[in-house]
């Protein structure tokens, strides 16, 4: 599911990084605190136990639907509709929807418009029922879970958070507290291997790839589009 932050264009670069971790270690359950679009999770042997967490229930909502029901998702969603039910609880189909149809997939923003390559209006709802069919049977095995990543403590679990980054476009869900969150991993290394995406973290985390993508995922910078270094942290414990 497409939604602010994926890393699906860098998992083939990180994801086996993190799987010859589980495999030296002899772990077998995969953890996410925020689960996203799912699109690491998505690509995690099904033999792992996977689990995905995020503090956003529309998001959860939105992947519990793409799992279970991705042909019920909506093929139409104004922006009247949209309008209403972004600022509502989340809800079966619409939360979906609600994500599908938002600029740049943060539901703060407005309803999704554009234009192909052909100069014909862009269906952006339709391009993620497509998605969604797609994704489907790669995440039937994961469950999903609304939480705070606060709330949480593993044992054995390769632990793989992608957090809202440091001076970037704020969640939702509120203002993050990244000192806050860099200790809760400390904490959680000493039980688990724990691996963090963002662009900068604490000296004592272990940078263990990085790479240039381009992204609009920013609040800081005057241009939507620009080049930003993706990289990986090892947690030491």
């Amino acid at each position: 599911m497409k939604y602010m932050g994926s890393k699906a264009r860098i998992a083939k670069h990180i994801l086996p990084i993190m799987l010859a971790e589980c495999e030296k270690h002899g772990i077998t359950t995969w953890v996410e605190p925020f689960i996203g679009g799912a699109n690491m999770i998505d690509k995690v042997p099904d033999t792992f136990e996977r689990i995905g967490y995020d503090l956003n229930d529309h998001v959860i909502h939105a992947l519990i639907d793409v799992r279970d029901r991705p042909n019920d998702l909506f093929d139409i969603f104004s922006k009247e509709l949209r309008d209403v039910h972004k600022k509502d609880k989340a809800k079966t189909l619409y939360s979906h929807a609600c994500i599908a149809t938002s600029f740049g997939s943060d539901l703060k923003g407005g309803y999704a418009r554009g234009k192909s390559s052909d100069g014909s209006p862009r269906n952006y709802l339709a391009e993620a029922k497509r998605n969604a069919l797609k994704q489907s049977p790669k995440i039937q095995k994961v469950d999903f879970i609304c939480d705070s990543y606060e709330n949480l403590s593993f044992e054995n679990c390769l632990v793989y958070a992608d957090p809202p980054y440091q001076g970037t476009t704020g969640y939702i869900t509120g203002a993050f507290d990244h000192d806050k969150f860099f200790e809760w991993c400390r904490e959680q290394a000493k039980k688990n291997v724990v691996f963090v995406s963002e662009y900068n973290a604490p000296e004592d985390f272990e940078c263990v790839w990085q790479g240039e993508i381009k992204t609009n995922f920013s609040s800081t910078r005057k241009k939507a589009t620009h080049n930003a270094v993706e990289k990986l942290f090892k947690v030491k414990p």
